[in-house]
């Protein structure tokens, strides 16, 4: 029942804010240079503390638990969990939409620029320190890792060039600073957001990292990280 709400909470939310998206003129995209380590890092030591308690607050006030759920453990396979992520990932992508350097030609990415216009730096601290707080779940029950996916993960592929996965998302996919965690995550969105970074429609990973790992994965493996990481938490050392 309350998976059933929350999907139609999201629905409504989806109408109302893709109106508005287009009302607004999605395509006036504001210009923001790209980030480097350093403008980076300063700006989100600019940024206010965050307060989980009144994060929750904020995940309700601005809809966010309609889309991404109660605890940010996402109630459809069309949207990302958020639960676990690190605050510092969260904040900066709401400023990368906010500021333009995310600017997806899509109706969801319409409603999260939106958003992140409207919301306050601190609204942006509080709803990444709330999620920050929440367990890591699993998506998918887990299953035997293909021994390919699992070495691509923790070997990476020297004559591709490709690095493991491991060596910024962690061993157990939990993610650090901006590097959001991976463990648990919808394996249809991870899916989408490979290719995203693949075909050069989204470009906001700071020096492209994304962009240039994910070059040459072939589709099977996109797939089999997917469906490695949706199961990830389960998965024992």
């Amino acid at each position: 029942m309350l998976k059933r709400t929350l999907i139609s909470a999201c629905t409504a939310a989806f109408i109302g804010f893709s109106g508005m998206a287009l009302a607004g003129g999605h395509d006036e995209k504001p210009e923001a240079s790209p980030w480097t380590n350093f403008t980076l890092q300063n700006t989100l030591n600019k940024m206010p503390a965050g307060n989980a308690t009144n994060g929750e607050k904020v995940n309700h006030q601005w809809m966010c638990a309609a889309c991404h759920g109660e605890t940010g453990k996402s109630p459809s396979r069309n949207y990302p969990s958020l639960n676990g992520m690190p605050e510092e990932y969260t904040i900066k992508q709401m400023l990368d939409y906010r500021d333009g350097r995310r600017w997806e030609n899509y109706k969801q990415a319409n409603i999260m620029v939106k958003l992140a216009q409207s919301m306050t730096d601190q609204e942006i601290a509080d709803i990444a320190a709330f999620y920050a707080k929440q367990p890591l779940t699993n998506w998918t029950e887990s299953s035997e890792a293909d021994p390919k996916i699992d070495r691509l993960v923790r070997k990476g592929d020297v004559n591709r060039m490709i690095t493991p996965c491991a060596s910024c998302h962690g061993v157990h996919g939990e993610g650090h600073g901006i590097v959001p965690s991976l463990a648990g995550q919808v394996p249809e969105y991870f899916v989408r957001t490979l290719k995203a970074y693949q075909d050069g429609q989204r470009h906001n990973d700071v020096h492209q990292g994304m962009s240039q790992f994910t070059h040459d994965l072939t589709d099977e493996e996109i797939q089999g990280l997917a469906d490695y990481y949706a199961a990830m938490p389960a998965v024992k050392e």
